[in-house]
């Protein structure tokens, strides 16, 4: 059963009040007067909860006093325990209370209780005896408004572990990207400069933003999408708020920027005239950013050979990084992942899926295996009569083989082998690692 995340809603009082009761006799739970937590989640205490099944089964929250933060109360069900509740939980909270400008964290537990482990996962720092947990959260107040005002995110560093295969791909942006920019003081005594511009290039949907956003996941930094379609772009504005955007972002210590369909915005002059304005404020915005350390400028293009010579040269992007189709393992490993969550019927092989499926993209393959689940759900509830007991539904209330090999046939692939072929072109002129 799934588990969702979620600020307290006053619809979730009953529900949290249950959990806090049942929890009064275990030993590994401290006690809450739950008259005080009432009284605290109408007075403004951050809350956050975990919901499953239609009620609470877990909650977290803190009281804020100046740019300090003391939880207050942390609780789990106990047979929610042990599946990452309570981390998700405090990483919630966490993202709640930067945004109300605090800078440390507190939370008081006696050892073995629930959330001693969900806080050593986050980074707590035990110190006392009773004992005293602390986190400095790294961003400043000033950080959270500048990162808000461009519709930035700090996010999971789970994301890199749902990238499903692509072990070339992966292995060369965790060895020229997140290892240097995680030990600067190594890579600086070797004399590696760690990279500060990168261009991503490949096919639609092969997972270039999702491996941007995995990059600032693994690192820890905030990750700011630019979408130039969001700015203006009337007389000049776009290259006006382009500059703003890198020099406003420029000024964190740390900062993942992301700016996708790149082509639009830096075409060739010669054959854009009217983009000048913008490649010109690139040309001068992008070597600034370089100077300055902690900062990761993250490109991505369909078409890379479309993008202005000056600004794809050395000195302005350090890698030019190839994301092409999954192959065989990533389409293993994709399919795996589809279908871990279905009632399967005998004989079903991702490998065997894999190899039907050449020029597949992530998303084709979740199309094909909702597809394939939808036929299944439809003929178990033929098979029951369209009640929806339980759906237990018997022996046809299983995803088939067939059913997941018609709806691979059915769905077409977004690669086609000559669009494989131009990339394969693409890496070999325009690689460079």
């Amino acid at each position: 059963m799934d588990v969702k995340i979620c600020d307290f809603a006053p619809t979730d009082l009953g529900s949290t009040v249950q959990l806090l009761e049942s929890l009064r006799s275990q030993p590994d739970s401290v006690p809450v007067d739950i008259a005080d937590f009432i009284a605290n989640a109408n007075d403004g205490a951050t809350v956050v909860v975990a919901l499953a099944g239609g009620g609470v089964v877990g909650v977290a929250s803190a009281r804020v006093a100046g740019d300090r933060a003391w939880t207050q109360v942390f609780a789990i069900a106990p047979q929610w325990r042990r599946r990452g509740i309570g981390s998700a939980l405090a990483r919630r909270l966490e993202e709640r209370l930067l945004h109300q400008g605090v800078r440390k964290i507190c939370a008081l537990l006696g050892p073995g209780q629930v959330g001693e482990q969900a806080l050593l996962n986050r980074g707590f720092v035990a110190n006392g005896d009773m004992v005293l947990y602390e986190k400095f959260l790294s961003l400043e107040p000033s950080d959270i408004r500048t990162i808000d005002k461009w519709g930035g995110q700090i996010l999971d560093g789970d994301l890199w572990n749902k990238a499903a295969g692509m072990e070339r791909e992966k292995a060369l942006i965790d060895g020229r990207i997140v290892a240097p920019l995680s030990d600067p003081a190594l890579a600086e005594r070797i004399g590696l400069r760690p990279p500060a511009t990168v261009m991503m290039f490949g096919p639609p949907g092969t997972g270039k933003t999702t491996f941007a956003r995995a990059v600032a996941g693994r690192l820890g930094w905030p990750f700011v999408e630019l979408l130039p379609s969001k700015m203006s772009s009337a007389d000049g504005t776009l290259a006006n708020e382009l500059r703003e955007a890198l020099a406003e972002l420029g000024q964190l210590d740390h900062v993942v920027i992301f700016i996708d369909e790149f082509d639009e915005i830096a075409p060739a002059r010669e054959s854009r005239p009217a983009a000048a304005g913008v490649v010109n404020q690139l040309l001068k915005s992008i070597p600034d950013l370089r100077q300055r350390p902690g900062k990761l400028l993250v490109c991505a293009t369909n078409f890379v050979g479309a993008i202005d010579p000056a600004v794809m040269r050395p000195g302005r992007f350090d890698l030019l990084i190839g994301i092409g189709p999954p192959d065989a393992a990533a389409l293993t490993a994709l399919w795996e992942r589809a279908i871990a969550s279905m009632q399967l019927g005998p004989g079903v092989s991702a490998t065997e899926l894999a190899g039907q499926c050449r020029g597949f993209t992530p998303g084709d393959i979740d199309l094909a295996a909702q597809r394939a689940a939808a036929d299944a759900f439809a003929r178990a509830r033929g098979d029951s009569g369209g009640k929806r007991a339980g759906s237990k539904g018997g022996s046809s209330a299983v995803v088939t083989r067939e059913d997941l090999a018609a709806a691979v046939q059915r769905t077409r692939a977004s690669i086609t082998p000559t669009m494989q072929e131009a990339f394969q072109a693409e890496v070999a002129n325009f690689e460079r690692v």
